[in-house]
């Protein structure tokens, strides 16, 4: 081996030995697993947690032409790592397997897992052209499918491509793939896209070619001869051409045409096991409880985990095996993803509520039923048994007994508070508060450039008026006739009526009697009356508090249907938040748990607690505070402004130190020296620690899923892919209007497209 290449293994096996964490593993990928005779892709080796010693040992993997092309250090999640390039090619067509590659390290010998490379024959490409003018480009293209005869609902990768000549006069680079407009009918697929790198070089009558692939994969939704395609593209390339001279490179959008694929699906034979639900791969199962011990008559949240390769979008899940019935089953959730997925491989995640009827040893096991297309059979998977602990004395199911249910109702007495209303809209921004120490610092730095004003003056123009009339009377003090006279004409003036009676009955007795007095006022008398008059001070402000009025309590009927009517008549009189409450017993009790919910919700946002409401209602509701959840009692627009008022009163505290006025440096220095550090600690904390999840925003911001009849879609439209079943009920959040379909989060990120009337709003209109 070259000293040169030595030193590089070396350098390359220390960095990434000092990188290395967790075990050493290598990882071996085709750029394109699906080729022509003649093609050559690329074969990529990368060790990850590995001290590397040499080389890896190619293994001989005739009749492909296996070549070593190079070796490069590669930058993945952060870490660099080292890999290995390879070209392979085919000399006629067929399946072949590319076996392991083995690699020496300072962990050991590492071994890869084999990969599979499927052949076409040349014939199997179509030849059209481009025109770039003043000539025509042809390129090749073609689509390529793993399985020709799959099942119904097997999952397979396909790979569309096209071939673009590497001569003069135009050099063609691809820039931006776009996604194909593919004809598929009766076969469901990923968007096709690509990647702007080529996976490959042909020699096609001899004439090379660089080779693009959109790579995607299908399910075919019925039994029969299928097509995939034709399909179109308007990829953007980098075009080379003349220009004053010289070669300047053009982005130009191109029409690349695909011919179609043909696919016979066979559908699954007879006999599917109970429970079977489309599920066509092959998976394993598992499933764990956030809970061994729950007290009887609390619910208990399973977590399940289906891996493996197939349609795993496209089913609901496993089931509890539950014969007797002992556990009341709610919704099975499937999680998201996260991101669009574009593979067959991998894992998904449902999350399902039970709550057990009485005292049980163990959790059943859960079970899931696939067809398993390389055996060509039905298969079954069964977790074990979780053991359960459970404490406490049965409680009645309101499920088993209705009758229960409908009597006894615990509602509440209305009192006389009014409803809370919430507008969509704000009559004036949350940070109009602003404007005070923004107007606070702009007097501190006027007070400061011209110290001859004094603080009076730049009050308001009334309350300047009233001091300057205020003063005048004070003067007028020479007999009572002139002195009753003008504080009467002053209480009338600032609008001062309960409370002066006094002083209109003495101006009326002294003023307009026939030899008065003219005495002066006595100084006590004169204070008091110039006291009284100065609460008519337009700066003072004048606080009023409501007392609340209780509506005696009013019987309503213990018949649920019969309340609910009750209910919603005296809400057109007099609504009160209670009657909320009361509603969300009544529809419990007539097992409508959506509507039910909502209620409950309506009464949560008027600021009462409905917890026992929510106890066994099927749906995904907020969750309860943990951990850092705390900081959601007080809104997150709170924490903001609390942020704001700190990082003010720090400019004010700039401002003063460099004041001279003592007034400033006695009263604001440390109100400010006290605001400011409690607004950027609990402020800022506070809007860090605010966690984004939709359980801690405004309940009148927030909507409930009513109907369970739509089902939550990854599009907007009749027909789009599944993604769970509705839990009625569950609390969710408008993310997005399109025509008749609206987008909704709810509490975990799953978010999804269903039909606008199935939600509403917990926000009630007081129109």
């Amino acid at each position: 081996m070259p000293t040169s290449l030595k030193t590089l293994f070396i350098f390359l096996g220390l960095f990434s030995g000092a990188l290395a964490q967790g075990p050493a593993s290598i990882e071996v990928t085709l750029s394109s697993s699906m080729v022509v005779v003649g093609e050559k892709t690329k074969l990529t080796l990368i060790a990850r947690n590995a001290t590397i010693l040499d080389w890896p040992d190619s293994p001989n993997a005739a009749p492909l032409a296996l070549t070593r092309s190079g070796q490069k250090s590669m930058l993945m999640n952060g870490r660099i790592v080292a890999g290995f390039e390879y070209s392979v090619s085919a000399f006629r067509e067929g399946t072949y397997t590319i076996p392991p590659f083995k690699l020496r390290t300072e962990q050991g010998i590492l071994s890869s897992q084999p990969l599979t490379l499927r052949v076409s024959p040349i014939s199997a490409l179509v030849v059209k052209g481009i025109t770039i003018k003043p000539t025509t480009v042809p390129y090749l293209s073609g689509i390529f499918l793993e399985k020709k005869s799959p099942y119904v609902g097997e999952t397979g990768k396909v790979e569309a491509k096209f071939y673009l000549p590497i001569r003069p006069p135009h050099f063609l680079r691809l820039h931006d793939g776009q996604v194909i407009k593919m004809e598929k009918e009766g076969i469901a697929a990923w968007r096709f896209t690509a990647d702007k790198s080529p996976t490959g070089v042909l020699n096609y009558d001899g004439i090379e070619f660089m080779v693009y692939t959109y790579a995607s994969s299908i399910n075919a939704l019925r039994a029969g001869p299928l097509q995939i395609g034709p399909g179109k593209a308007e990829p953007i390339f980098q075009i080379r051409k003349p220009s004053r001279g010289r070669f300047i490179n053009v982005g130009e959008a191109l029409p690349i045409e695909f011919p179609a694929a043909q696919v016979t699906v066979r559908p699954l034979p007879e006999g599917a096991p109970a429970g079977f639900a489309g599920a066509v791969g092959n998976f394993s199962l598992e499933a764990t409880t956030t809970a061994r011990e729950i007290k009887l008559g609390d619910t208990v949240t399973v977590e399940a985990r289906i891996t493996g390769r197939g349609n795993i979008d496209q089913f609901p899940g496993p089931f509890l095996v539950d014969p007797e019935g002992d556990w009341k089953k709610f919704d099975m959730i499937a999680k998201p993803p996260g991101s669009e997925r574009r593979s067959s491989i991998g894992t998904v995640e449902f999350s399902q509520v039970v709550r057990p009827k009485k005292k049980l040893p163990a959790l059943p096991p859960y079970r899931f039923v696939f067809f398993d297309p390389v055996l060509e059979k039905f298969r079954t998977l069964n977790t074990p048994p979780h053991p359960m602990i459970m404490t406490g004395e049965p409680v009645v199911d309101l499920d088993l007994d209705p009758a229960i249910a409908d009597s006894g109702l615990a509602f509440l007495t209305p009192s006389g508070r009014a409803l809370k209303t919430f507008q969509k809209e704000r009559t004036g921004p949350i940070w109009l508060w602003q404007i005070i120490p923004a107007m606070l610092l702009l007097l501190l730095i006027i007070t400061a450039l011209f110290k001859r004003l004094k603080a009076a003056r730049l009050g308001s123009l009334p309350a300047r008026e009233f001091q300057a009339e205020l003063d005048l009377l004070k003067a007028k003090s020479a007999n009572q006739i002139e002195f009753y006279r003008e504080a009467a004409k002053f209480a009338t003036t600032w609008q001062g009526g309960k409370g002066f009676e006094e002083l209109f009955a003495k101006r009326d007795d002294i003023c307009f009697r026939p030899g008065a007095p003219t005495d002066p006022v006595p100084v006590a008398e004169r204070n008091r009356i110039i006291h009284q008059l100065k609460t008519l001070s337009p700066m003072l402000l004048t606080g009023f508090f409501l007392l609340l009025q209780f509506a005696p309590a009013k019987a309503l009927s213990e018949d649920p249907e019969t309340a609910r009517t009750e209910i919603l008549r005296e809400m057109e009189a007099s609504p009160a938040p209670e009657h909320f409450y009361n509603l969300a017993l009544c529809e419990k009790a007539l097992e409508h748990p959506a509507q039910a919910a909502l209620w409950g919700y309506r009464y949560e946002a008027q600021g009462g607690d409905a917890g026992e409401i929510f106890t066994g209602l099927p749906g995904i509701h907020a969750r309860e505070r943990k951990g850092t959840d705390w900081v959601t009692l007080l809104p997150l627009p709170t924490y903001q402004q609390m942020l704001a008022a700190g990082l003010w009163a720090l400019a004010f505290l700039v401002i003063v130190v460099r004041l001279r006025t003592m007034i400033a440096r006695k009263f604001i220095l440390p109100l400010c020296g006290i605001i400011c550090p409690l607004g950027l600690i609990v402020g800022g904390l506070g809007w860090f620690l605010y966690p984004s999840e939709i359980s801690f925003e405004p309940l009148h911001e927030l909507s409930v899923i009513t109907e369970k009849i739509a089902p939550l879609q990854s599009q907007p439209y009749v027909g789009g892919s599944v993604i769970r079943e509705n839990v009625a009920g569950s609390l969710c959040k408008i993310t997005a209007e399109r025509a008749d379909w609206i987008q909704v989060e709810l509490p975990g990120g799953i978010t999804g497209w269903t039909q606008a009337g199935f939600v509403e709003t917990i926000a009630v209109s007081q129109d």
